[in-house]
């Protein structure tokens, strides 16, 4: 192969890596972000799972009305 043919894909592949920079963000404040996302939707799914295992409130009252019928009364 001819020398220019390697030469230059190397020197812009060295071009295009060595001209980055470092990264924009700060990595302790992105992982305390995400700590910080990940134990609300833990909390959240936690509160949920609680709520599921209570039972729910099923005393039933009845009715024990000696006025109550059967038959459907006529309007007048």
């Amino acid at each position: 192969m001819n020398k220019k043919t390697l030469i230059f894909p190397a020197l812009i592949l060295i071009l295009i890596t060595g001209s980055c920079g470092p990264a924009a963000e700060n990595r302790e404040a992105m992982h305390s972000r995400a700590k910080v996302i990940a134990d609300s939707i833990a909390n959240m799914i936690k509160t949920k799972m609680q709520e599921a295992e209570t039972p729910a409130n099923t005393s039933v009252v009845q009715d024990t009305s000696a006025k109550k019928t059967n038959t459907i009364s006529n309007p007048k």
